[in-house]
């Protein structure tokens, strides 16, 4: 399952840095052509689908300064292990160059799911058996802003660098219900604040078939918080019309965070537990450009 999900931005990472390559040398070889290059890229444009992802989670609820035992939410609590959300992302560059860039993107992933336990477990000390009764919630969304300016640019490629900030809202706990009663275990309730290093490419491969790439990613330690975050997109798109386009993306998204304390200094962080969630899986898009 694990192997399933695992992501590998090595290749991503490749393919730009043999792209980059490429690029250099198209470069140099037109560098003494006098006069502008007609530069592809656009002004600005709105994307949005249907994204379909295959999910990976685990979720750990801690008591005590402990982040406690983690279990995978999928396999234990019938949360849905696929998922259907619509998405829209935005982009706008301003100046003439075309060389800054601005983008945000936005998708919500719902999941609520009701079991029975097959097996026996523990939640900060309390016990609950076999045949007793769960309902668990797991919402979270992904709301993303970049900035990145383009180092590479001519008629064939773009290459571009720069950061970025993940506002992540995120929401989880239980209600179990056993022959004794009703608990309710909380988990978290807040919004996670991630920055993450940007990596853009897109490539002209024929006229009006384009190839684009990019990379997120960031690690950080602070204050009783640990959080990781590496998110890939590849998508082809294909652009009929000046400003009407089509494409078919893959996005692989891997966040994981751990709080150690309800009174971290970092913001967001005023829960005790670990959450860990792994999805990939294609979107279909339509795209609107000026």
């Amino acid at each position: 399952m694990r192997s399933f999900f695992s992501i590998r931005p090595w290749a991503i990472t490749t393919l730009l840095a043999g792209s980059v390559l490429a690029g250099r040398a198209a470069e140099d070889s037109a560098a003494s052509a006098e006069g502008k290059h007609y530069l592809p890229w656009e002004k600005g444009s709105i994307k949005f689908g249907g994204f379909v992802a295959a999910f990976n989670s685990d979720i750990g609820f801690g008591i005590n300064n402990a982040a406690g035992v983690t279990f995978n939410a999928e396999e234990l609590f019938d949360l849905d292990s696929s998922l259907t959300v619509f998405r829209v992302e935005a982009m706008y560059r301003p100046g003439e160059s075309l060389r800054h860039q601005l983008d945000f993107t936005y998708a919500s992933y719902h999941r609520d799911g009701s079991t029975t336990l097959s097996e026996e477990i523990d939640i900060n000390g309390t016990t609950y058996p076999v045949g007793a009764r769960v309902k668990s919630l797991f919402n979270f969304d992904i709301i993303r802003g970049d900035y990145t300016y383009a180092i590479l640019q001519d008629e064939r490629m773009r290459i571009a660098l720069g950061l970025g900030v993940y506002a992540v809202p995120i929401e989880y706990g239980l209600s179990i219900k056993t022959t004794s009663g009703t608990s309710r275990v909380e988990g978290a309730d807040t919004t996670l604040p991630l920055p993450a290093l940007a990596l853009r490419g897109e490539f002209q491969l024929i006229p009006r078939l384009f190839l684009n790439a990019g990379i997120d990613a960031m690690y950080l330690e602070i204050s009783d918080f640990k959080g990781s975050l590496l998110d890939v997109n590849v998508a082809l798109e294909y652009r009929p019309w000046k400003h009407v386009g089509f494409g078919l993306g893959y996005n692989s998204m891997s966040v994981d965070v751990e709080a150690e304390s309800n009174n971290s200094d970092y913001p967001g962080v005023d829960f005790v537990g670990n959450v860990g969630v792994r999805f990939n899986g294609l979107m279909l898009y339509g795209k609107l450009s000026f």
